[in-house]
């Protein structure tokens, strides 16, 4: 998997939409100070690419932006033997995955809901999670 880009909005400290990229090929370095949200970004492509959007309990609820009622939703672009994707998850509220597949230079759409999550798991993983979060072991 190459990435390509990841947006998220709604997700721990990020209030309004975030994003970064878009990466290019070879080497691509991000640095910031500690505290800015860079683990979370890591957090939330992992989630995008390993966990169902429909995935609940304590440890997706803390996903929320502290002290608020929004809805975690995260974007990631990546490349996966030599084709383009974008994976768009929201999870808690108004929960959704859309799988999107590029073709003649624009993203057409791939798979929805559960189909997506499956797509996007049997693409980048040999050991997907059954339900739940994604375990380490699973990455």
């Amino acid at each position: 998997m190459i990435l390509r880009s990841i947006s998220v909005a709604n997700w721990r400290c990020f209030l309004e939409s975030v994003e970064l990229g878009p990466f290019v090929d070879g080497l691509n370095i991000v640095h910031a100070p500690n505290g800015t949200g860079k683990s979370t970004l890591f957090e939330a492509m992992r989630r995008a690419i390993l966990d169902g959007h429909r995935v609940s309990g304590r440890d997706v609820d803390e996903l929320r932006p502290w002290g608020r009622a929004l809805a975690p939703k995260v974007t990631v672009e990546f490349v996966h033997g030599g084709t383009e994707y974008r994976i768009t998850k929201q999870f808690l509220d108004n929960q959704s995955a859309f799988l999107e597949r590029k073709e003649n230079g624009r993203f057409r759409p791939l798979a929805e809901g559960a189909s997506a999550d499956e797509q996007t798991r049997a693409l980048l993983t040999q050991n997907p999670p059954g339900r739940g979060l994604a375990q380490v072991r699973n990455w």
